[in-house]
């Protein structure tokens, strides 16, 4: 049996008698600020890059953005839409970095795996000394990896919507952090050695607990302590004792420089905005820095580097050389970034940095 369909029985009727169905309410269907505004694909190959749809009305990035509903950037708004909290940091220059779509569109391009792109192959045959000093290397740059990816994540929901170019950049940058964590332990246990000694643990809780806001964040988690790790990581790809640790290092040197360009692109433009904001960096930077050094006083991390640039315990005078120069480079690396972001340390260098960058031994650790 065929069921009727149930027919409206008033309002208005052809010339027939038949009823005529009412139309729905599409009101809705214009309420749109960018019609007719087509995106534009960008030359040379370019292709329909984030950036790319910056155009019209879309192009318009606010210094405010006072949503917190996850309105869409260009989106018309809904009168009465209800806020679902978060998303406090609503100021464009709290966040934006003029870079972050071009950041997103490499980091996506450049994916790659540890799984299959580095030859573990040759991650064997290293004397017990040196296998043990690259586990604990491994072990400590692990741990930088996990806390830098729990800070980005943790931030994302802080951040508002409306700069999506930036909350897209970091969600690639939560991934990189990510697959350096999982390629330094599959490093460490690759050979059996496994993961050893952690951290003091004083700059990982310096960068965790910033609640200063998300630009403090940025100085100390990719001014500090990423030049640190990209200074190791160059390092290591010239001097790692196997095809392996060379490559996993190399691949790894871009993915961290794309957030240091983030972060003095970041630190650039809100100081261009409230040049107000540089002393309070500084202080900022200042705290950090001593962190970073009481953190490089713990014997374990140098004596590790050490080992594996002399090629053992027996060399590792001559690996402490090298382990000298490495810390001078990552000051040198640290005062770069302040200088393009506009924000010059050379003349507020703390003492333990100083020191790094004179090349010359750090004092002994004092004793307990």
């Amino acid at each position: 049996m065929v069921q009727q369909q149930h027919q409206p029985t008033g309002g208005k009727r052809d010339p027939g008698g038949d009823p005529v169905p009412e139309l729905p309410d599409l009101s809705w269907i214009d309420k749109t600020l960018g019609w007719g505004i087509k995106a534009r694909v960008e030359p040379f190959g370019g292709g329909m890059t984030v950036d790319a749809l910056n155009i019209g009305v879309y192009a318009e990035v606010p210094d405010h953005i006072p949503f917190r509903n996850r309105l869409p950037r260009g989106a018309y708004p809904a009168p009465g839409a209800g806020s679902i909290g978060g998303y406090y940091l609503q100021d464009k220059h709290e966040q934006w970095a003029d870079c972050a779509g071009r950041l997103y569109e490499e980091a996506i391009s450049r994916r790659w795996s540890t799984a299959t792109d580095i030859p573990w192959e040759t991650a064997h045959g290293l004397n017990d000394d040196v296998e043990l000093a690259i586990c604990q290397l491994a072990t400590e740059l692990s741990q930088h990896a996990s806390v830098e990816t729990e800070v980005i994540s943790g931030w994302l929901q802080n951040l508002s919507p409306g700069y999506h170019e930036v909350k897209l950049f970091l969600s690639t940058a939560t991934y990189d952090s990510a697959r350096m964590f999982e390629g330094y332990r599959k490093r460490a246990m690759v050979n059996g050695g496994g993961m050893m000694l952690e951290s003091p643990g004083g700059m990982n809780r310096a960068i965790l607990e910033t609640y200063a806001g998300w630009s403090q964040t940025v100085l100390g988690m990719w001014f500090v302590r990423n030049s640190l790790d990209t200074t190791i990581l160059r390092y290591l790809a010239a001097y790692g004792p196997t095809e392996a640790d060379r490559a996993l290092a190399a691949r790894l040197i871009p993915d961290r420089m794309r957030a240091a360009a983030y972060a003095t692109d970041h630190i650039r433009f809100a100081i261009s905005k409230k040049p107000e904001l540089a002393i309070g960096f500084q202080v900022w930077l200042g705290g950090v820095e001593y962190a970073q050094a009481r953190d490089l006083r713990d014997p374990v991390l140098t004596e590790a580097l050490a080992i594996i640039f002399g090629r053992g315990v027996a060399g590792m005078d001559d690996g402490m050389t090298v382990v000298r120069r490495l810390l001078q480079d990552f000051v040198k690396t640290y005062l770069s970034r302040c200088k393009q972001a506009n924000l010059d340390r050379s003349k507020s260098l703390s003492g333990s940095f100083q020191v790094m960058l004179s090349g010359m031994p750090a004092p002994p650790r004092p004793q307990a």
